[in-house]
């Protein structure tokens, strides 16, 4: 009888601790997605300025397409790994 009652309180205990990591795990998948979307917005218009680039025939025209985008030379590129549902700033 008290092996029975001391195995409903652990699962009393256990059970929401279980439900707890799968909602975390869901999170993450769902995190996971929209980032893959967002990676693949920015591939596209990576691959749409790649063509226009191309298409401009000489560099007076590049630098005038750079000037008409307001696109400056990125001197240093920072990633910041965001855990859980928290917000970075700088």
């Amino acid at each position: 009888m008290n092996l029975q009652k001391l195995t409903i309180l652990i699962s009393f205990f256990l059970l929401p601790s279980l439900f707890y990591q799968a909602y975390l795990l869901s999170q993450g998948f769902v995190n996971q997605i929209k980032i893959q979307k967002e990676i693949e917005k920015v591939s596209r218009e990576i691959e749409s300025l790649k063509i226009l680039v191309s298409s401009q025939n000489s560099l007076s025209n590049l630098d005038n397409f750079i000037k008409e985008k307001n696109l400056v030379k990125a001197s240093q590129i920072k990633f910041i790994e965001v855990l859980e549902e928290k917000t970075a700033s700088k």
